[in-house]
């Protein structure tokens, strides 16, 4: 039931904002079932994006704003389309046409523009009452339908562009891309950069010219399908996966079906690159190569054993889980094919912040049960082994004394190593099903372990084993155990330069000293890291995160935790359930950071001064000069900087 919890989660927040939820209603819906998992409805829209010209009452917008080459532009529109062309000028052209029935509700949609020389922030102000759209007699009575052309440099970067009721057409964007929409399609042709591209109800389709390694590709939806098409001769890590919709791909990468999530796949693409993450609820995906006459890369699933496919299938949760939110966290909530008012969109997302900590807690509940009801089976087996021991002694009239394997605290333990030589960065993968897990970085082209087994008793104690495999540079080293009893603590060394993947199913994880593209996944612990470097992805379903001297790429996220991060960041994202987050910088960083809009941020001996943001829903303050973002988020924290 645990495994199944974050697509339950998934489904239960979709219907919250659906449905117009209360939170009162939402605090009545925390008890769900397996049989609970079921399509989601589309929701229709009966907004009526074609009615007949002359019928209409017109007004057009057409403004040059300045804006830097690589500057950033954000758009929120309620009701109409978006469309994004490229320029080799620096300078946003910014065409809008507003179109309604009556004078009144034209002029009702006001265009308001925030701009500086770095970032152009575009949105439609509707006032808060009578936004419902009708199809009947009534539609005299609709708000205006505003639609965007913006022509924008060619390596901008489209920060948020935020759709509800229309449709989203890019063509030619070289810059980093994030958009969204509810009710439309979403379409992106000629990208370059990273992306990040949702929709809720539409077709989305991505075309990307060429794949940059250090520039990830997020796609996502929830009733319609999704497309991905790619140069012939790519390289890129590829984890797709969906709830009820198929998947395809021109690559020959193998589709898994699971128990819990419908269908998955994981592989790579030639050589491996940017990782590229797609996941649906009810449509398809299908990743496709362009036809652009070049050799199509071969292509290698990654086929996991029993242990790696529970980790695979949590992540698959959990990217399914972020595309949702995606899509819906910053959008209006639709309900019976009518936009709600922001009053009733605030409830609703009230709603869903309650249900979410809700689950969280009972999530947390259920595994401490579990917990200790396992602990009291075995105190139970090791009373019973010593007082058969005890009798046996007392009939042969002599006392007990250490037998073999009693260890400390009078468990069963033993221990096994093993070294294997490796060569340049190799890929390293580590798992236990319960236990702590410690990696070194050393100066050695060798990987070695010590595996620490704990147990209650000896039957128990042999039931552990470790598997340990090396192929060519990747080596993996998982504990197991078939009735999930006693522990297997790792302790292990790796070159500097590695990759990693680190998972236990409930311990700590530290990591000291090692450089490369890092995860690290426990499901109830602690995560340590100090002395690295490169890409980290950490991920604990109950505990802190701390990260000292890190420079790089850090991606941190706990249910119900603190955060500590302390490093030389180019890219950070940090989110905790309930929990502070706290980060450390050099004097003099310049960089932008970005968190929830009820968070307050305490500074302490940084130049900070604060900058506009895409949208009401976060606040944004610049460090220094500013630059790269930052996004911190903790549902109930404080978040603190400060300068080391």
């Amino acid at each position: 039931m645990l495994k199944q919890t974050p697509i339950i989660l998934v489904l239960l927040a979709v219907a919250l904002v659906s449905n117009g939820a209360s939170p009162a209603s939402a605090s009545r819906a925390c008890i769900v079932t397996p049989q609970d998992i079921r399509p989601i409805p589309s929701v229709p829209s009966s907004i009526d994006f074609t009615a007949d010209p002359g019928d209409e009452v017109r007004e057009e917008f057409h403004q040059t704003y300045p804006l830097s080459a690589t500057g950033r532009v954000s758009v929120e529109n309620l009701n109409g389309g978006v469309q994004v062309k490229v320029w080799d000028r620096a300078a946003v052209q910014l065409d809008a046409v507003k179109r309604a029935y009556r004078k009144e509700r034209l002029a009702e949609a006001r265009i308001d523009v925030n701009s500086t020389e770095e970032n152009i922030r575009i949105k439609t102000e509707y006032p808060d009452w009578n936004q419902s759209f009708r199809s009947d007699d009534r539609r005299y009575d609709n708000p205006a339908i505003v639609d965007y052309t913006l022509t924008v440099p060619r390596k901008a970067a489209l920060e948020s562009i935020e759709l509800v009721n229309g449709s989203l057409d890019i063509e030619g964007v070289e810059g980093s891309v994030k958009a969204s929409s509810i009710n439309g399609r979403v379409s992106a042709r000629g990208l370059m950069g990273e992306a990040k591209l949702s929709t809720i109800n539409g077709l989305l389709e991505a075309t990307f010219t060429q794949l940059d390694e250090s520039k990830p590709i997020d796609l996502g939806s929830v009733n319609g399908n999704v497309t991905l098409i790619i140069p012939s001769d790519s390289n890129a890590s590829v984890r797709a996966g969906t709830v009820h919709g198929g998947i395809s791909n021109d690559f020959g990468l193998q589709v898994k079906h699971g128990e819990y999530v419908g269908h998955n796949l994981d592989g790579q693409i030639g050589t491996g690159g940017p990782r590229i993450k797609l996941a649906n609820v009810n449509g398809g995906i299908r990743i496709t190569h362009a036809q652009d006459g070049r050799t199509i890369s071969p292509a290698t699933s990654i086929v996991a054993n029993t242990d790696k496919d529970d980790e695979a299938k949590r992540a698959m949760e959990e990217d399914i889980a972020d595309q949702v939110e995606q899509a819906t966290e910053s959008s209006v909530a639709v309900e019976a094919g009518r936009t709600v008012k922001v009053k009733t969109v605030r409830i609703a997302r009230e709603a869903q912040r309650q249900v979410d900590a809700a689950l969280r807690e009972a999530q947390r509940e259920v595994a401490q049960a579990q917990r200790e009801v396992a602990r009291a089976q075995r105190d139970a087996q090791r009373e019973q082994i010593r007082e058969q021991t005890r009798i046996a002694g007392s009939g042969r009239g002599r006392g007990v004394g250490h037998g073999v394997g009693v260890g400390e605290g009078e468990r069963f333990t033993s221990q096994e190593s093993k070294t294997f030589a490796v060569s340049g960065s190799p890929r390293v993968n580590l798992g236990t099903f319960d236990g702590s897990i410690s990696v070194h970085g050393w100066d050695k082209a060798e990987v070695m372990y010590t595996a620490t087994k704990r147990a209650g008793d000896d039957d128990e104690l042999k039931r552990i084993a470790i598997d340990s495999d090396q192929q060519g540079s990747t080596v993996s080293i998982i504990a197991k155990s078939e009735e999930h009893n006693g522990s297997a603590e790792l302790d292990v060394y790796v070159p500097r330069h590695a990759i990693l993947h680190v998972s236990s199913d409930d311990g700590r994880l530290n990591l000291d000293g090692v450089n490369g593209e890092i995860t690290l996944r426990t499901g109830d612990g602690s995560i340590k890291v100090n002395n690295g470097g490169g890409q980290l992805q950490v991920n604990t379903g109950d505990g802190s995160i701390h990260v000292t001297n890190f420079e790089g790429q850090v991606d941190a996220r706990t249910g119900d935790g603190s955060i500590s991060l302390d490093g030389n960041f180019n890219s950070l994202s940090a989110r905790t359930g309930d929990g502070s987050i706290s980060l450390i910088v050099p004097g003099g960083s310049n960089f932008t950071i970005e968190t929830n809009a009820e968070n307050d941020v305490t500074n302490e001996g940084l130049n900070l001064s604060e900058d506009i943001a895409p949208s009401q829903r976060v606040k944004r303050w610049k460090v220094g000069n500013g630059g790269k973002v930052f996004v911190l988020n903790t549902g109930d924290g404080k978040i603190v900087l400060r300068s080391r």
